[in-house]
């Protein structure tokens, strides 16, 4: 029925079978209308056709919906074809558009194509209106049928449960309910595994259970008996546990058996069936291909020109030569058949293999070709498969394991290439023979172990065992079998197999050899360490922990430098990166306790690679002991040469006047040159004994006592202290040593102290002579934070001589040796007590003393 422009047609969308499909019509002024209607009408009887009088009408009709395809033009006053179909894209999105005009070329096929077109046919030509009418029928039927599908999706449901952390069925869905055939209510609550038992210790009950505890989908299949279904599952973890889909896919399964069944008992058959014929003239290279030859590329048959250069250019350019190769040996009568595989370009521009198979069927009377005829069948699944088994076999002849297949009895099925190396013999030779690795394993194992796999006892079994082999009577194998099913049925056991003799016996020799080295290294008397390149402590032996104060746990982790008192990031890598990969670096450094007190160490430092990694060993002793004597001894060297010093010098002053005025008194008889001697003995005399003494206050204390200032004051009250009860009599001042000068002692110190009782004595004796000998009257001591001081009230000391008022001879007193105040820091040492000069709040001398211990 042919309509005009303002005609009225049903607009109702038929089924594909039913029910009128309506046509719009815009032709171009190369297309005849009524010629063009009457065909597609006369395709089908469902068809409708109206006609729009340009671009604009068709667009309006098209907005009011109810149009199923549109035939279009394409040369137009104003627009052209292709512009009408993107408009119609926009305004209705994928209704079927044809485009049918004689006014088109190949570019305009091309932007018609390239547009969105479903359909692109020229108008001029025999036959061109009445391939119109099967083009509109198959871009429409091809539409709808997918609208169908959509819609048949859309109503399709799975069936639907929810299962929370606790395995309780939250959930189900119409589908569930109608399937397991039970009131909803009296599920919803409870355990699956009390519902359901038959799915415990099954592979259902492992997926589902995997599913949860990971976190990950899952898929698998799932037979149930009870129902007599087979249903594919789908498991997604969700926050709140499993949301579980089974669909109903007994008759796919059913299907694909049928299928597998047909497949493998006419697959010989379809390997040779005729899927694309092509026959060949080659008096004038025009080649005929039929319809199935041209959709195995992804052509219409019209698309196809019939030359010999049509079906060459399609052929990948690495395939030709061997193709002409072929086809030139068949012409020639070398062989009775030509075949050849190769690949061809389809339409998408994807490539596909051909098994093209034919023969000459005509020649002339010299013999030369005159007709080939053949067939194309498209063998790039079997091609794929071949690729994947020849990969599959590759990489299994690749490993460097032992590979083999074994049947029920043990038997060798299959085996890789080196299997056959290990036995010495080949994978031929190999097939049939008893496995002795088989057997070994069943004198090892428990039971039949082996038997046990076959049976469907176990899934697996690994082992390491020691074996016999060609080559060697002691090898050690690690050894893992595991069953092989195939669509279900037994297919034979597989078996791999490591030769690990060499790694076992490195292992254990490894393994004797670290216990030794974890025993030097844990039971070491030495601090030993081990850091990387950047400094971090990567591990600490009990010593080194023990003698920082740290746990172990935290010295590990640590840099070197937040327990080397001496090193930097900067100087540390400097002796790391001279360091040659076994070299060992001696040097001496001082570490820092947890209390943040320090002692020097002897460190060696050694680079060694740690599994391919730089790792630094530091291996350190405490040698306090040995600093200290070498500071005794250097402080002795000193003693000695400033006895030397005073022998040589000092005492010479008094020697000197002792001579001279022994000579006067020999000359003149008087006494008071004898009164001049005996002086000078008693400057020698003094002098000799503070040498005596400062020789022996140096020694370093070997015991403490509990000493406290009020008993001292008391024990040695008449000698120097004076009255410890602050008395004002003449026993309150106190002698400076029998100097004849005097000053008063004030004890203010009521902290104890841990000292040589009477170094110390000594020690005070010597600031209070110090003092009176330098015009004080009062001596206070008292305590100090860390210690105590002596202060007097005398005129003090110049800042500019504080410095030397320690050395030995230095004295501003007449009656002094100057000796007095070096006496005193030796003794101050001997304790390890530090002594420090500075001004009292009088104004006169303050001695304070510092790192002294308290009971």
């Amino acid at each position: 029925m042919v309509t005009g422009d303002d005609s009225e047609l049903p607009l109702s969308a038929g089924d594909g079978h039913t029910g009128s499909v309506r046509i719009l019509l815009v032709p171009d002024d190369s297309v005849s209308r009524d010629r063009a209607a009457a065909a597609i009408e006369a395709g089908a009887d469902r068809f409708a056709v109206a006609t729009a009088t340009d671009p604009e009408a068709a667009l309006a009709t098209v907005a009011e919906g109810g149009v199923d395809c549109v035939v279009s033009g394409y040369d137009f006053p104003e627009t052209d074809g292709v512009a009408l179909l993107r408009a119609v894209r926009d305004r209705a999105g994928d209704l079927p558009f044809v485009v049918f005009t004689g006014r088109g070329s190949e570019a305009v096929a091309s932007e018609a194509v390239a547009a969105g077109a479903d359909e692109y046919l020229p108008a001029d030509g025999d036959g061109a209106y009445e391939r119109l009418a099967s083009r509109v029928d198959c871009a429409v039927s091809q539409s709808r049928a997918e609208r169908r599908v959509a819609e048949h999706v859309d109503r399709m449901t799975d069936a639907f449960c929810g299962i929370d952390e606790s395995w309780r069925l939250t959930y189900l869905n119409e589908r569930a309910r109608d399937l397991l055939d039970r009131d909803a209510e009296s599920l919803l609550g409870d355990r699956i595994w009390d519902l359901f038992p038959e799915i415990r210790d099954t592979e259902t009950e492992a997926e589902l259970r995997e599913a949860m505890s990971t976190g990950t989908p899952t898929t698998f299949d799932l037979h149930a008996e009870q129902f007599g279904r087979d249903f594919s599952v789908d498991a997604y973890p969700s926050t709140a546990g499993l949301s579980v889909y089974f669909r109903d896919v007994t008759e796919a399964r059913e299907r694909e058996r049928k299928l597998r069944e047909l497949s493998e008992r006419f697959q010989l058959a379809a390997e040779g069936a005729a899927v694309g014929v092509w026959d060949w003239d080659l008096t004038t290279n025009e080649v005929q291909f039929d319809d199935r030859w041209a959709g195995m590329l992804g052509y219409d048959k019209s698309e196809i020109d019939f030359e010999l250069s049509g079906w060459e250019r399609r052929v990948h350019p690495e395939d030709i030569d061997e193709v002409w190769a072929e086809i030139e040996a068949h012409f020639a009568g070398e062989t009775e058949l030509y075949q050849c595989d190769y690949r061809m370009e389809t339409k998408g521009g994807d490539w596909i293999w051909i098994r093209d198979r034919g023969r000459v069927v005509e020649r002339t009377d010299e013999g030369e070709p005159v007709r080939a005829v053949g067939i194309h069948i498209d063998v790039t699944d079997e091609k794929q498969r071949a690729r994947e088994r020849e990969r599959y076999r590759r990489f299994v002849d690749e490993l460097p394991h032992a590979v083999a297949l074994y049947d029920a009895d043990g038997r060798f099925a299959t085996a890789n290439e080196r299997v056959a190396t290990v036995y010495e013999s080949t994978r031929s030779e190999l097939v049939g023979r008893e496995s002795p690795l088989v057997e070994r394993l069943r004198e090892h194992g428990d039971g039949d172990p082996f038997a046990a796999l076959v049976a469907g006892d176990r899934e697996q079994v690994s082992e390491t065992i020691e074996l016999d082999l060609p080559y060697r009577d002691d090898a050690i194998v690690d050894a893992s079998l595991q069953r092989l099913v195939i669509d279900g049925e037994f297919d034979g056991v597989l078996g791999i197999a490591r030769d690990v003799t060499e790694e076992r016996r490195r292992q254990r020799e490894l393994e004797r050899t670290s216990a030794r080295l974890e025993a030097l290294y844990e039971d070491s008397p030495d601090m030993v360490s081990i850091h990387d390149a950047s400094g971090t402590i990567v591990d600490a032996n009990p010593v080194i922990a023990a003698k920082l104060g740290y746990d172990r746990d935290e010295v590990a982790g640590m840099s070197v430098w937040d327990i080397d008192e001496e090193r930097t990031p900067d100087d540390s890598e400097e002796v790391w990166k001279d360091l040659a990969m076994g070299e060992t670096r001696r040097l001496e450094t001082t570490f820092k306790r947890a209390d943040g007190t320090t002692f020097p160490v002897e460190m060696q430092i050694r680079r060694v690679d740690v599994r391919g990694a730089d790792r630094y060993l530091a291996t350190s002793r405490d040698i306090s002991e040995r600093k200290a004597y070498e500071r005794r001894i250097e402080r002795e060297n000193e003693r000695l040469d400033e006895f030397a010093s005073i022998v040589s010098h000092d005492l010479r002053n008094p020697l000197t006047v002792l001579s001279g005025y022994l000579q006067l008194a020999r000359e003149t008889g008087e006494d008071s040159h004898f009164d001049r001697c005996e002086s000078a003995l008693d400057d020698m005399d003094r002098l000799i004994e503070d040498v005596l003494t400062l020789a022996r206050q140096g020694d370093a204390v070997g015991s403490f006592d509990h000493v406290s200032f009020d008993t001292l004051a008391t024990g040695f009250e008449s000698d120097v202290f004076g009255r410890a009860d602050g008395g004002t009599d003449d026993a309150v001042a106190g002698r400076a040593n029998g100097s004849g000068e005097y000053v008063e002692v004030v004890i203010d110190a009521d902290d104890d102290l841990l000292a040589d009782s009477g170094r110390l004595k000594r020690l005070l004796q010597n600031l209070f002579r110090n003092a009176a000998e330098h015009g004080g009257e009062e001596v206070v001591v008292g305590d100090l934070e860390g210690g105590f001081y002596v202060e007097d009230d005398g005129p003090g000391i110049p800042e500019e001589r504080r410095e030397t008022v320690f050395e030995s001879g230095h004295t501003t007193s007449e009656s002094g040796t100057g000796f007095g105040l070096a006496i005193v820091e030796r003794i101050a040492e001997a304790h390890g007590w530090e002594v420090t000069l500075t001004e009292g709040d009088a104004g006169g001398a303050r001695f304070e003393f510092t790192g002294v211990d308290r009971p």
